[in-house]
This record gives structure tokens, C-alpha cells and sequence, in this order.
């Protein structure tokens, strides 16, 4: 009879509609991590301060854009609080040979985004582009505007992917550089993230962990990396969100991603904190973590997980170090602290471990609470000099963090 399902024809229909509901919940990540290992294009993942005399850094994206005489470049101000550095990197372009009318700063800023994210027009302008800029601020901007509000692909987000799944370039700076992964860190400083673990609240204390964009899939990507000690914070979110692998960018430096290769290139260089074995234990020490640290040149496949130094490094012998010993250093998370630690205090010296600490102190200004770092020489550790003979690149170095209690005591 019409209108009648048989209990065998209920239960099918139950199982169909729970897989549809998970398909619908589903559907928007997926697509993305396929999107993203499937793509034809590239990404120029930028740690922020990139200087507008990097030749290296614009030749290599006009070059993965199409060439100065293909390359249309779209520039999005989203996450910033105005419209200098998108006029700054157009006329940089500029500079670099890229004709004026080819790059063209698409307007879907913090104040507009409702009205331009799913207008046609601005859906055009963007399919029309070979490359896109997202330029730095608050990376919170970026996901807001470019997501709906139940958590979809808007319109434009669509067209960028488009283009970059047919071979363009996804560019960005700072902010355009933490929306480049699924996981985007917005938030907190290396010792808050250790103390206060991960929130995913903005209102709520601790390291803000949220949905990036998604057009990386090899892990976590976090920017201004050596200058402001992140290694700390990009810890605990790899171990708290349970992926494997992190890649810490420095400023005016860029990882460029071209099918599963890594290449760095820039002023500075890259951290890869690999968290597959790490554990964290219920007094909050983190063990298991390998860190590696790589230079202008060199490359790194993220699938095969196999790296390739520039041909200029040479191995630096066992035994013909240049230091011999290191100090404690006092604020591991401070300018530059953790990349010295592993050239200056291990690559390029005798000594098996480099340790240091951060600590803030409490009501008591004799006492407080922080952490120990400690990197460690291990059987696959290799150090490696640059053609000049300075420490650049450490791959494989142990890495644990241990909580710790500090008393300040007068010297009398």
C-alpha cells in the first residue's frame, strides 16, 4: 500500500539518511584535503616582514604565477585594517616587471565582505586571475570572510580554489600564511600556549585553535617563526589536534610548494617540528618530538618525508665542531632563540644538548612557574655548514619540554 515502508525498508532508509547527515557535515572538509592533494598549483607561504627588495621571494611567484607577461595576480586585503600593503605589493609587482592592469586588488575587505564573498561579479574577477596574495593582519578576517556562516565555501573561496586546482598560485604573508592550513593557530605566545593549552574560543584564554583555509595538507603552517619563539605554541597544537607534522616560516622567507616538495627560500630559514611520536604526559611534558631546521635551498618532501640540502652544504664533521659547551638560556622562546640553539649550541658544536627555559613569575616576584626546552644530539642528528662554512641546517634533533617551578634569589 502508498504510503506504507516495510520494517526491513525503515531500517534502510535510516541507514541512508544517517549517511547522508554525515555526508553533509563532512563534505566541506574533505573536499578540501582532496582539493589540496589533487591541486595542479603551488603555494609561496610567507613568515610575514617579507622586504620589497627580495628578489628571490617575488621572481619565484611572477614565475608560478605565469610570468611577467601571463600572471594575473589577485591581491586581497582581507586581513588587514586597511589598503596600504595591498597598494604596496601591487606596486612591488610592479616593480618586478608584472604589468599594472595584470594585478588588481580585489576589494572583499572586513567591512564589505557580506555583500562581495558571493557576488557574481567579484566571482568573475577572481576566475580571471592566475594567482592570488593574501596579505598579512588578523588571519580571523580571512576565514570569517571567505567562509559562510555555517561553515561552507563561499562563492569566492570556491573560485580561488578553482584557479588554484588548475595550476595557479596561492600566495601569503603572516596572516596570508596561517590560513594556508586546515588547522590555523590565531593566537597566545609559545609560554601561554604551554600553561593555558588550546581553546577553541576566542573569549577563552589559551591557544586559539581554529578552521584555516585548508590549501596546505601537510600539517600546521605558523609564521614569524624564529623572531617571536613560536616553536612552543606550534607544539601544542600539533599535540593537541593530534597531526603529525608543523612547519614553523621566518620573516622575508618563504616555503614554496610545488607538488609534495618543500623548498625554502628567503633571509631566513624553516623549523619542522615533527610530532608523530610525541606524547604528553598528565605532569605536561612533552616527549617524542623531533625538530629540524633548514635554510635557503634546501627541500623537504612531505610525503615521502625525505629531505634534499642545496648542494652547497657540507656535512659538519663529528668531532671538528667550532663551539665546545653552551649556557642555559634563559628565554628560549625570545628573538631567534630556538633556531641559535640548534646551529650555534648543537649543529656547530661538541656539546649533546642545548637546553633552555621561559618563565613568568606570579603574585610572589621571587617565584614562578615556566618551562625547560631541551634539544638533544641523537643517532640521526646531522649538522650541515653553507658554502660560506657557517652552521644553516639540523636535521633530526630530539626535543622535550618539561614544566618547571623558578625561584629568583638575591645574590648577596
Amino acid at each position: 500500500m502508498m504510503g506504507m515502508v516495510s520494517n526491513k525498508g525503515f531500517k534502510w532508509l535510516t541507514v541512508m539518511l544517517a549517511a547522508l547527515l554525515l555526508f553533509a557535515f563532512t563534505v566541506p572538509g574533505a573536499f578540501a584535503e582532496e582539493g589540496a592533494a589533487t591541486a595542479k598549483g603551488s603555494l609561496v607561504i610567507i613568515g610575514g616582514a617579507n622586504e620589497s627588495d627580495n628578489a628571490e621571494l617575488y621572481n619565484r611567484m611572477i614565475e608560478l604565477a605565469g610570468g611577467k607577461d601571463d600572471a594575473v595576480i589577485g591581491i586581497f586585503p582581507t586581513a588587514s585594517g586597511s589598503m596600504s600593503s595591498s597598494h604596496e605589493m601591487k606596486k612591488d609587482f610592479g616593480d618586478y616587471g608584472v604589468p599594472a592592469d595584470q594585478v588588481r586588488i580585489i576589494e572583499i575587505t572586513e567591512k564589505n565582505y557580506a555583500d562581495k564573498v558571493n557576488n557574481d561579479e567579484v566571482v568573475a574577477q577572481i576566475s580571471e586571475c592566475t594567482a592570488f596574495f593574501f596579505v598579512g593582519g588578523d588571519q580571523a578576517r580571512i576565514t570569517k570572510a571567505f567562509y559562510n556562516p555555517d561553515g561552507s565555501n563561499t562563492k569566492a573561496l570556491d573560485a580561488v580554489w578553482e584557479v588554484y586546482k588548475d595550476g595557479g598560485l596561492v600566495a601569503g604573508t603572516s596572516a596570508g600564511a596561517a590560513i594556508m592550513s586546515n588547522t590555523m593557530i590565531q593566537n597566545a605566545t609559545s609560554l601561554e600556549a604551554l600553561q593555558l593549552g588550546v581553546t577553541y574560543d576566542e573569549s577563552k584564554p589559551g591557544l586559539w585553535v581554529t578552521k584555516g583555509l585548508g590549501f596546505f595538507d601537510g600539517g600546521i603552517v605558523d609564521q614569524h617563526f624564529s623572531k617571536r619563539g613560536r616553536i612552543g605554541r606550534l607544539v601544542v597544537a600539533l599535540v593537541h589536534e593530534k597531526i603529525d607534522y608543523g612547519f614553523g616560516i621566518d620573516e622575508n622567507s618563504a616555503m614554496v610548494v610545488t607538488g609534495n616538495d618543500i623548498q625554502v627560500i628567503g633571509e631566513s630559514g624553516m623549523i619542522l617540528v615533527d610530532a608523530s611520536k610525541a606524547k604528553l604526559d598528565k605532569k605536561g611534558v612533552y616527549t617524542g618530538l623531533v625538530v629540524s631546521y633548514i635554510e635557503k635551498g634546501d627541500k623537504y618532501n612531505y610525503v615521502t618525508k625525505e629531505f634534499a640540502l642545496d648542494e652547497s652544504k657540507t656535512l659538519i664533521p663529528k668531532g671538528k665542531e667550532y663551539y665546545e659547551g653552551n649556557e642555559l638560556n634563559t628565554n628560549i622562546f625570545g628573538l631567534d632563540a630556538a633556531k641559535n640553539a640548534l646551529l650555534d649550541d648543537l649543529a656547530d658544536n661538541t656539546a649533546d644538548k642545548a637546553q633552555g627555559m621561559a618563565f613568568v613569575l606570579g603574585d610572589k616576584k621571587d617565584k614562578g612557574t615556566g618551562v625547560s626546552v631541551v634539544f638533544a644530539k641523537n643517532k640521526d642528528t646531522k649538522g650541515y655548514y653553507d658554502a660560506t662554512e657557517y652552521a644553516s641546517s639540523i636535521l633530526n634533533v630530539s626535543m622535550e619540554i618539561i614544566p618547571i617551578e623558578v625561584q629568583i634569589k638575591e645574590k648577596k
